[in-house]
């Protein structure tokens, strides 16, 4: 006997943050004019993220009948599966940037926790903030400190910072990349004394610098990074970002993966995102929001980071699986295909969120189906049976399914052998 499983169609909410792409060159615009999420399209404003989640910052709703989704979760367990909390553990988002982020890194659950209770306004939750970003178009960002003799080699080279160090602390620049463990030692030392310096001291070194890479007539690439960052935020200590975190770009497709307490900031492009249910961000740079700067420096990842790329699992049908380890809250499937194909949805025994980018599908869950066009959004009941949502793709297609993986998947991913039934 077929059953009746809820396929939902949601309206999700956009962010009209200031570093976000204007009218209609926004990608995360565009998606919820279309997705009949907003009314129009301001060319004057910014459409920095569409949100999808149970998130009180931009918590969606069931289009049917004005539900919060949140509410609906709360009040029917039935629609998720039995490791699932009554609401969504993860927020799904869709960035478009065109002016970089804050420089900043996301707390562990312990660390969001104490943050949470000791500064409710600025931490308004306590939990934990791992997230995935995959490339939608080419898309710069740092993130992860550089190799640390790396570091040292540019200490140097953009010799004005070591203005701002002690006599002692100019001694370990040397010794970056020389110790192993105590190496990050003397990174946290060189790079606390830099962030911690008076606004007036700073705004004097940073513009010394950047102008003397102005003046220069052959620039590198990290040179050309430095001055962008000048031009938008003059004065200001993430300038130097570049010299500390390893910049890079990902190709449409791409990923990368910020476990807690990594640097990282967005510089330009748009993505896809999906992190734990939390706002927590914990900034020093590069931004007019609140800075905590002691917050920043001490609970920093002071490693080197060497891949700052996410390579995803591929399944038997071709679509692409992001599940970082160690995280329960959220895994990421890619739907991608021509038209005329078809997939099977795996890990159906827990509830999901289809985001569509482009094209058209039908998805159908025993007598119940529903067509999605770009920019609709779609909650799948968890099934409970070995049933499977099938998605019959229609007009060339991509999607991103984002759900809570089970104990079963988990295990499966510890295994090395994903099931995908």
């Amino acid at each position: 006997m077929e059953s009746f499983v809820m396929l939902l169609k949601l309206k999700c909410t956009v962010n009209n943050y200031a570093w976000g792409a204007k009218g209609e060159a926004s990608m995360a615009g565009s998606l919820a004019l279309d997705g009949g999420h907003i009314p129009n399209l301001d060319k004057d404003k910014p459409y920095a993220e569409f949100w999808v989640g149970t998130h009180a910052n931009g918590p969606a709703h069931v289009i049917e009948n004005g539900i919060a989704l949140k509410q609906l979760l709360a009040t029917s367990p039935n629609l998720q599966g039995k490791h699932e909390n009554g609401k969504l553990s993860f927020l799904f988002k869709v960035l478009s940037v065109v002016a970089p982020l804050s420089i900043q890194i996301h707390p562990t659950k312990e660390q969001g926790k104490i943050l949470h209770a000791k500064d409710p306004k600025n931490y308004p939750d306590d939990n934990h903030k791992p997230e995935i970003a995959i490339a939608l178009t080419e898309f710069e960002l740092l993130s992860g400190f550089r190799q640390h003799s790396q570091i040292s080699e540019y200490l140097k080279l953009y010799s004005e910072i070591q203005e701002l160090l002690t006599e002692e602390e100019k001694g370990q620049i040397d010794n970056l990349g020389s110790y192993g463990e105590s190496s990050s030692q003397v990174l946290k030392l060189i790079f606390s004394r830099i962030w911690r310096t008076p606004k007036e001291q700073l705004q004097i070194v940073v513009d010394k610098l950047a102008r003397r890479i102005q003046g220069q007539e052959n620039k590198s690439a990290l040179d050309e990074i430095i001055v962008y960052l000048f031009t938008m935020y003059p004065g200001d200590v993430g300038v130097f970002a570049p010299i500390f975190l390893n910049y890079f770009k990902l190709q449409p497709g791409e990923a990368t993966f910020l476990e807690p307490n990594m640097p990282h900031a967005y510089l330009k492009g748009d993505c896809v995102e999906c992190m734990a249910d939390s706002d927590n961000t914990i900034r020093a740079g590069l931004t007019p929001k609140y800075i905590d700067v002691e917050s920043l420096v001490e609970m920093l990842n002071y490693n080197e980071t060497l891949l700052p790329k996410y390579i995803p699992n591929e399944l038997e049908d071709g679509s692409l699986l992001f599940t970082p380890r160690g995280i329960e809250e959220f895994w990421v499937q890619e739907v991608k295909g021509p038209a005329g194909s078809i997939y099977q949805l795996p890990y159906s025994e827990s509830c999901s969120v289809l985001t569509v980018l482009y094209g058209t599908a039908t998805v159908t869950v025993g007598t119940t189906s529903q067509t999605l066009n770009r920019g609709e959004v779609l909650f799948i009941e968890a099934t409970h049976s070995t049933e499977r949502p099938k998605v019959n793709i229609t007009d060339d297609f991509l999607a991103f399914r984002a759900f809570t993986p089970s104990p079963r998947a988990l295990d499966s991913l510890s295994s090395k052998h994903l099931v995908i039934d």
